[in-house]
Formats: C-alpha cells, sequence, structure tokens
C-alpha cells in the first residue's frame, strides 16, 4: 500500500503536469493562429503579384473590379498600371513601380515562409512536450491502478 506521503507526492505530480498540458495547449493554440494567419497573408500575397503581374504590357486605361471588403465591390479604372501604391508596414503606403512590387512582395512571402517554417518547429516542439506530459501522467494512472 503507498503511503500518505506516496500519494500526496503523486497528487501534486498530477497538478503539475495538468498545469503543464493546459499552458502547453494555450501556447499549441496561440501558435497554431499565428500560422494561419501567415499563411492567410501568404495567400494575400501570391494573389496580389498575380494581379500586379496581369497588369504587364497593359496600356490606358484598364476596368476592374474593386474589392472594398465585406463582400462589396465597384466597377473602378486603374488609370496608372506602372506604379502601384504598396504597404510597407507601420501604415505606410509607398508608390513603386509594379516590378518592385513584386520583388518586395516575394521578399515578404519568404519573410513569412521563414516565420511559418520557425513555427512550425515550435509547433513540434510543444507536440513533444505534451506527448511527454501524458506519457507521465500515464505512467502515474497505471502505477495507482496496480496498487
Amino acid at each position: 500500500m503507498a503511503s500518505n506521503t506516496d500519494q500526496a507526492s503523486l497528487e501534486q505530480e498530477v497538478r503539475s503536469l495538468q498545469a503543464y498540458a493546459n499552458e502547453y495547449s494555450q501556447q499549441f493554440e496561440l501558435l497554431t493562429q499565428q500560422l494561419r494567419f501567415i499563411e492567410s497573408a501568404r495567400g494575400e500575397a501570391f494573389a496580389s503579384i498575380e494581379s500586379l503581374e496581369a497588369f504587364r504590357g497593359l496600356e490606358g486605361d484598364v476596368p476592374t473590379l474593386l474589392n472594398l471588403g465585406g463582400g462589396v465591390s465597384v466597377h473602378a479604372t486603374v488609370t496608372d498600371t506602372k506604379n502601384i501604391m504598396v504597404g510597407i508596414g507601420a501604415g505606410i503606403t509607398v508608390e513603386k513601380p509594379v516590378e518592385d512590387a513584386v520583388t518586395f512582395l516575394r521578399d515578404r512571402v519568404t519573410e513569412m515562409d521563414a516565420s511559418a517554417k520557425r513555427l512550425s518547429e515550435s509547433l513540434g516542439k510543444l507536440q513533444e512536450q505534451m506527448r511527454a506530459v501524458e506519457q507521465r501522467m500515464q505512467e502515474i494512472y497505471s502505477q495507482t491502478q496496480h496498487r
């Protein structure tokens, strides 16, 4: 029969493991959300690159459909297909030639890829830690069942 000290020690360890499991679960959800955000931003960047590349060789006014957000769009005319307004961060927008804008977006995608890779690695490590906690909790459960 287990002593009271052993039982109290196991109960404390289980509480500690449960706290770790909760913390790891919260971290996992946060990292997963960040990864989804990056994947969404990558998709937007690629869509923008594709749209900008469609401007190559176009001259004069170009009719288009402008998405205003919230499922609302308007017919618009692009009067300058050679220069594009690009958000460079911190609420700052600058005018760039189309080729420079495409290069900027491709560089941004490269940065997002690196961030996604780091997040994926962190998620993998976190999963390992979560498995270790789960395994230890199973060991404790088996110990208490065999007494």
